[in-house]
């Protein structure tokens, strides 16, 4: 009895309305899956593989589809949909992994990508037609992104370790990708208005940036190639372009533009 209690996997799937599908497959030991899908139509794919993975999934709305594989052990996912035709997917290849991913609207797209351990990502939507996508490939690296208006899209890729991405925009149809490959690198983005983009790739390690966007139209678009550059963007008003490139160790960057 109790070499099968080891053995077992839990599963809790609930479907309130009409037409919903939901695919529940577990192999390991002790998985658990948590699903709700009220509503009608809404799409749910789940596969967990390994030792301990835990998922917890609400679709509430019409047309939502959620996709999440884990593989390993340990991992964590949770996944909240509210509106209609939302898109939310989550691998995690690993062990120790946590995705948090919140979509309230309407035609949100969420993607969550993890291979190592104890990597975060943090994906939340409010709105409608906005795109996150985070991808971390190494160990212990955090992104969050925080979406609040329609239209926005944020892009976060990190490969190294103890990497830090935030990316926050509060407006319409804002564009923020960042890159890390190394080891403790950190960048903040905050857009606040309509329009703004900004850009940043930083190579190397322990470098730090922040690009701030206050207004419409702006654009940043900063390069740190190499070990403990900072850099400090600070954008308020209409149409400004900023371009940074950091090449070498320790250099300091500030920048303020203002209309």
């Amino acid at each position: 009895m109790g070499f099968t209690f080891a053995q077992m996997n839990m599963d809790v799937s609930t479907q309130n309305g009409n037409l919903n599908a939901a695919t529940v497959t577990q192999t390991g030991l002790l998985n658990s899956n948590s699903l709700l899908q009220d509503g009608n139509r809404n799409v749910a794919t789940i596969d967990q593989t390994g030792i301990q993975n835990s998922n917890t999934v609400v679709s509430d709305g019409n047309r939502n589809n959620v996709d999440v594989d884990q593989t390993g052990w340990l991992n964590v996912n949770n996944t909240n949909q509210v509106g209609n035709r939302n898109e939310a997917s989550t691998l995690q290849w690993g062990g120790w992994n946590s995705v948090d991913q919140d979509q309230l609207g309407n035609r949100n797209d969420a993607s969550a990508t993890q291979y190592g351990a104890s990597n975060m990502i943090i994906q939340y939507q409010d709105g409608n037609d906005n795109s996150a996508t985070a991808l971390q490939v190494g160990n212990s690296n955090a992104a969050g992104q925080y979406q609040m208006g329609s239209g926005n899209s944020a892009t976060a890729a990190q490969a190294g370790n103890s990497n830090l991405i935030v990316q926050w925009q509060d407006g319409d149809d804002n564009v923020a990708v960042h890159g890390q490959l190394g080891n403790s690198n950190q960048a903040f983005v905050g857009q606040f208005g309509d329009d703004n983009q900004a850009y940043a790739a930083q190579i190397g390690n322990g470098n730090y940036l922040e690009q701030g966007q206050t207004g419409n139209s702006n654009t940043a678009l900063d390069i740190q190639l190499g070990n403990s550059n900072q850099a400090y963007i600070y954008q308020y008003g209409t149409s400004h372009l900023h371009v940074g490139t950091q090449i070498g160790n320790s250099n300091t960057l500030s920048v303020t533009q203002s209309n």
